[in-house]
């Protein structure tokens, strides 16, 4: 099916949008900054803004939650303790974003309520923060996100601090900021222009900083949004097709702080910036995050940064961002809203979700696609059949292994169904664990690399396909060739680069709207002997005959339920392992989890077609 095709369901308002935006877009050199308007000024116009946000807040049922929420955390770090310089391995981001939850949280407080001892603490933790002989500029993220901290300080509580103070804050964002050591030049590293998170975090934290003391230090301030708006768009090609390569963990960082710069740029600078707006996959990114939900809540884990196998959906700030930017506040109903009303917190950035929030109006479902691919530079694909606890899910991944955090999974899936995950990914590695053996390199994506040396990196890891032992090709592309709706729903993917033994690898992956699931793998050109493996990690009880595999597990509702794996040609044998201590030392245990697989091997026309059918029931009491 074509790109066209599929993306129907936007065809009209895209085409619309876009027309608009190419009229207003134009070149850098007819870029024009506004002059700098009084505090507060940043992600607000002025102090109605504050109140407006509270108003819609206050007239909304989950407003008035997340709203309870904020006063809670902000209550919560009135007796934190005084933020220290303690970095962790080589970040200080921990401090950091824990300085930006404190001071947003705090200072937001005071914006709503008018009680001065929020105030008083961000006071106090920003002068802490700014006490620190520098913010880690070695490791950027850590400056970015410290910047935006301070920035919220000395923008939102203008009206409280001292002169002093206010002297203190914007010296410490132009000198641990905005500049290098020297104090005079712009701060700038290979962040402006890459096409990974760190674009959005850096460019939009620095963004932030420079249009808070653009009054007083107009030439730095004014070179790092320039900086920032021309850099943006290699970070944001990323977004393509509505994809997001890194996966959903590195979603929510990536584009929490895209909505930060662009909320900054578009009030500094004359028309907007109508040519970031238009970039091809943003607006669509109002549904990733729903695409990358199932049923059971669990996220599709793909690529970094999740250490645990079952992760559950967390609220962001950047789905209200998106919804109220596009329209589409339809999009929160599904899971922002309910987890609103629970009480969640959107983490460091609950204070600008506030102020972006919407209620949501209408049904998600009646705008979220059900079977969809993603393109872009790591492709996946999502299918399920309803929004329902108890529907089919399963997510699937192309892709390239040297992709930006990018893991030997591609033709791997996850899968859920009557409310129980059943096939999953493992998740990565702790980052800074890693890093500190000095024995793996971690953030080496050759294909010789101790990288792929860790289980859960590796080829090995995987519920795909592993070929004469080896690991898949990290300059492989595994694309879907191939996707087709109906009652049963079918996408083909190509894995041939991946898989440099064959000649040809095709995985085709059926999925029934009524329920039930089939992979069919075909392997051609390959050498006589060769040994290929099928896999799956599951977390549920197994149980081996011949060639079917019974998976047992219960639902939140406390149900029984048994799913089948039929495998083709019958003489298929099942074998089932531990992962709880997998092969290398560095790897993270797995309690719980076990890997189910059957070998084939090959005969001599050098050819392999195999299969495996999924069906569900629930095991009676």
């Amino acid at each position: 099916m074509s790109k066209e095709v599929r993306k129907v369901s936007y065809a009209v308002c895209s085409l619309v949008f876009c027309a608009l935006s190419a009229i207003a877009v134009e070149s850098p050199r007819e870029w024009k900054l506004v002059e700098p308007t009084p505090h507060p000024r940043l992600f607000v116009s002025g102090e109605a803004d504050f109140a407006a946000a509270k108003d819609r807040l206050l007239t909304s049922s989950a407003g008035k939650v997340g709203l309870a929420t904020l006063i809670g955390k902000a209550d919560k770090f009135l007796d934190s303790p005084e933020l220290k310089r303690k970095k962790i391995g080589k970040r200080l981001l921990k401090v950091s974003r824990e300085a930006l939850d404190r001071i947003a949280s705090l200072s937001l407080a005071w914006k709503f309520t008018g009680d001065d001892k929020y105030a008083a603490k961000a006071v106090r933790d920003a002068r802490a923060v700014c006490g620190f002989f520098d913010w880690n500029q070695s490791h950027f993220l850590d400056t970015a996100e410290m910047t935006l901290a301070v920035a919220i300080a000395r923008d939102w509580l203008d009206g409280f601090l001292s002169d002093s103070d206010k002297n203190l804050l914007s010296e410490a964002i132009l000198h641990k900021g905005l500049t290098k050591n020297d104090g005079k030049t712009a701060s700038k590293g290979a962040w402006v222009s890459v096409d990974n998170n760190w674009n959005m975090v850096c460019n939009g934290g620095l963004a932030a900083g420079a249009a808070v003391v653009r009054d007083r230090y107009p030439k730095i301030a004014e070179t790092i949004l320039f900086q920032a708006r021309r850099g943006l768009p290699a970070g944001m090609k990323a977004l393509a097709d509505g994809n997001f390569p890194e996966g959903p963990g590195y979603w929510m960082y990536a584009l929490e702080y895209a909505s930060v710069a662009i909320e900054v740029l578009e009030r500094e600078f004359e028309g907007g910036v109508p040519e970031l707006i238009a970039t091809d996959g943003f607006r669509e990114q109002v549904d990733y995050m729903n695409h990358i939900t199932g049923p059971t809540g669990l996220l599709y884990n793909y690529s970094d940064p999740y250490v645990r196998p079952a992760v559950k959906r967390k609220p962001s700030a950047a789905c209200y961002y998106l919804a109220r930017r596009f329209g589409r506040t339809d999009s929160l109903a599904l899971f922002e809203l309910p987890m609103m009303m629970k009480g969640d917190s959107m983490g460091r950035m609950h204070a600008l979700g506030l102020l972006w929030f919407s209620d949501g109006k209408g049904s998600a479902e009646s705008k979220l696609p059900l079977c969809r691919t993603f393109a872009g530079s790591n492709p996946i694909a999502v299918m399920r059949n309803g929004i329902a606890k108890n529907s089919w899910y399963l997510g699937i991944k192309g892709g390239m292994p040297s992709a930006c955090h990018g893991h030997m999974d591609a033709g791997s899936f996850v899968l859920d169904a009557e409310g129980v995950r059943w096939a999953y990914d493992l998740g990565c590695e702790a980052y800074n664990t890693i890093e500190q053996t000095r024995s793996v390199s971690l953030w080496n994506r050759s294909q010789d690399s101790s990288r792929w040396s860790l289980f859960r990196l590796g080829t090995q890891g995987h519920g795909t396909l592993v070929v004469g032992n080896s690991q898949q090709n990290v300059n492989g592309n595994a694309k879907f060739v191939s996707f087709s709706l109906g009652p049963v729903a079918e996408t083909v993917m190509d894995m041939t680069s991946i898989y440099p033994e064959c000649k040809k690898i095709l995985r085709k992956f059926s999925f029934d709207m009524k329920g039930g699931c089939t992979i069919s793998d075909s392997l051609s050109g390959v050498k006589e002997g060769t040994v290929v493996e099928w896999n799956m990690n599951t977390a549920a009880k197994v149980t081996a005959k011949g060639n079917e595999l019974l998976l047992e597990a219960k639902n939140a509702a406390g149900e029984k339920l048994c799913m089948k794996l039929v495998a083709s040609p019958e003489d298929v044998s099942w074998d089932v392992f531990s992962l709880e201590k997998p092969p290398h030392p560095l790897d993270t245990p797995n309690p719980g989890f076990r890997r189910v697989r059957f070998k084939r091997i090959v005969k001599e026309n050098g050819t392999l077609e195999f299969s495996v059918a999924f069906s569900c029931r629930k095991i009676a009491k």
